[in-house]
């Protein structure tokens, strides 16, 4: 066992230091992946993209695991389907996750294992029991025999959602997590946990960023558990509420945020608007909208989320509370893309506008050098 290693968080390029080799099994001495974290009864599976790890302590100080592993595999890697797409955005830090129900005739998915844990996992974050909550590390298979690790993450959110599986809607939860800062994570620290009797033996030897986090630092990376209501988000009863890609992804970035200008043109013009103006990079807004005496500042997001929290920067909220009177607020949201013959091509989407806008009648959260907006 390569007690000695680290997961050093990966990026976009293939470097191999970066890239660990997952053969699916921990017998296997080339294996960087299972070999490295799994411990005999730890019950680390090989297949499931939720794997829960338990604590061999006996008793152990919590019922939750000690070390969740979550692998999002890119829908061009062997194994099993996968119906959905989670959507990594390494930019923002913040993952979104889909849980592991799929279309079952009998089977609800509060049923599926990995549902299971998220929401007890998510019990334990709205009853503030930071001591407890297992350190989250997400992986990605980009390739088959290959994962990139993310990095170190903390869930901040949990709601049902759905997608589309074979013409009809599944129900599924979908969960929100934050990336914990850049830095490799000790293979030493999961195996060491994994034996831990308390709260305490579980912290030694963990690295900065969550020994920070769960003794309640206020600095970034930390971030704030704020629990959000256990309800379906607005438009998630449309089958484009799944989002698709990885919005790391700089193609698919742009083909978002092109579609999203193009649709908030689209509706100022239709309420008379006959001047619009594209001022996202001279402005801390993106559309000017004028009409005579009407003047409009328009802030503009596309998403594939269902669209019930966007980011704005520290600049955007100065200047949308400096101008409440002529905000608007204009989301796309729900899209998918989809990539053709080495195009970009969005499908679906719903928007959603707010106008007048006012910053502050929804919930401002500050994520590193960001707010996250949550709509009211």
């Amino acid at each position: 066992m390569a007690r000695d290693a680290l997961f050093k968080p990966g990026r976009e390029s293939f470097i191999p230091k970066q890239h660990y080799r997952d053969k699916g099994s921990p017998k296997d001495p080339d294996d960087q992946f299972m070999r490295w974290i799994n411990l005999p009864r730890s019950g680390m599976a090989n297949a499931p993209g939720i794997r829960a790890l338990r604590y061999l302590a006996k008793p152990p100080f919590t019922k939750l695991p000690s070390v969740l592993v979550l692998v999002t595999k890119k829908s061009t890697t062997g194994g099993s389907y996968n119906p959905w797409d989670d959507v990594i955005d390494l930019e923002q830090g913040t993952v979104l996750y889909w849980g592991d129900a799929k279309l079952h005739q009998r089977k609800r998915f509060t049923d599926f294992p990995g549902n299971r844990t998220l929401e007890k996992i998510w019990a334990a974050v709205n009853a503030g029991k930071r001591s407890e909550l297992p350190p989250i590390l997400h992986f990605v298979k980009h390739q088959s025999g290959w994962v990139t690790f993310t990095g170190l993450c903390e869930m901040t959110a949990l709601w049902p959602d759905r997608f589309k599986e074979k013409g009809r809607f599944v129900d599924n939860y979908r969960c929100r997590l934050r990336i914990l800062g850049s830095a490799p994570i000790p293979v030493s620290w999961l195996h060491s946990r994994r034996w831990a009797g308390t709260p305490e033996e579980a912290l030694r030897g963990a690295p900065e960023a969550w020994s920070s986090w769960v003794q309640g630092a206020s600095h970034p990376p930390s971030v704030r558990l704020v629990a959000e209501p256990m309800e379906v988000p607005w438009a998630a009863d449309v089958s484009s509420a799944m989002g698709q890609g990885f919005s790391s992804d700089p193609r698919i970035r742009k083909a978002v945020e092109l579609e999203a200008m193009k649709r908030a043109r689209e509706h100022f013009q239709k309420k008379g608007f006959t001047r619009i103006d594209d001022v996202s990079r001279q402005r801390s807004f993106d559309l000017h909208a004028r009409d005579g005496e009407r003047e409009v500042f328009v802030e503009v997001k596309g998403t594939q989320t269902a669209g019930s929290r966007v980011f704005l920067t520290s600049k955007e909220v100065e200047f949308a509370r400096h101008n409440k009177n002529k905000m608007a607020l204009y989301i796309f949201h729900s899209m998918r893309v989809r990539e053709v013959n080495g195009e970009m091509i969005v499908e679906g989407g719903a928007e959603r506008v707010s106008d007048p806008w006012d910053v502050d009648s929804g919930t401002l959260d500050i994520a590193s050098i960001t707010y996250s907006y949550a709509l009211p």
